[in-house]
């Protein structure tokens, strides 16, 4: 409690670091005080430190199994919100931890998700307008998650139209040779999967650049092992 409320925030830091870090290790007894610290965790989102947000986006991922599992009004909800507003942060070491934690929190919550796809698809979309290169890759992550986790609630028009053509506003601009289309391709996977039937509009362009990339990179192989000192 000292290093948490310590008027040091450099002190503070290393209190919210302790906490995450003994989380998967000291659970059972943890849980007696995490009623009184998880409101105050998410509190420490709002900090005015860069810092206090993103290592407090670490550790409450940490505890996310056990958020999901307690009246959603309490915890869960407040933190889903908070989560979201962090991934729209100015600062973009912030914006990647809490792509992360919120990739966490998918996985626990799974179909709970389901009357917040609304909120969750608009702040993911816009992220997707503002992110640059790194934490585009994080931000791949938790919409493949996001499908992976929410499976068939995903399959609705308005969700479709939300989020599909700026997914494929980035693979248009992507070369084939660029690594940024490997994670959007695990991306389109998951969405694949989820969407079922409403992704048929957008397999066709999908299978022939994948057809396409499978045989130049046979074709590159070739080269390779009869020219390896120039392919």
């Amino acid at each position: 409690k000292e290093l948490l409320f310590a008027p040091q925030w450099e002190l503070k830091e290393s209190g919210i670091l302790v906490l995450g870090a003994i989380a998967e290790g000291c659970m059972k007894g943890m849980i007696p005080y995490l009623p009184e610290l998880c409101p105050f965790l998410i509190g420490c989102l709002s900090d005015d430190r860069p810092l206090i947000r993103s290592i407090t986006c670490w550790t409450l991922s940490r505890y996310s199994h056990w958020i999901v599992g307690q009246p959603h009004e309490q915890y869960f909800k407040p933190l889903m919100v908070e989560l979201l507003k962090r991934i729209l942060d100015c600062n973009k070491r912030v914006q990647e931890a809490a792509c992360s934690a919120f990739a966490t929190l998918e996985e626990e919550a799974c179909t709970d998700l389901v009357p917040h796809l609304d909120l969750i698809l608009r702040t993911l979309v816009y992220a997707l307008k503002q992110y640059q290169h790194k934490n585009l890759f994080i931000l791949y992550d938790a919409i493949g998650t996001l499908a992976d986790s929410v499976g068939h609630h995903l399959n609705r028009p308005d969700f479709i139209e939300m989020l599909m053509p700026p997914l494929f506003e980035k693979w248009n601009a992507l070369r084939d040779d660029e690594k940024d289309l490997f994670p959007l391709l695990e991306c389109l996977s998951s969405m694949a999967t989820a969407l079922g039937t409403g992704f048929l509009p957008y397999c066709s362009p999908v299978f022939s650049r994948c057809v396409n990339l499978i045989d130049r990179t046979v074709q590159l192989s070739k080269l390779h092992a009869q020219q390896p000192e120039v392919y």
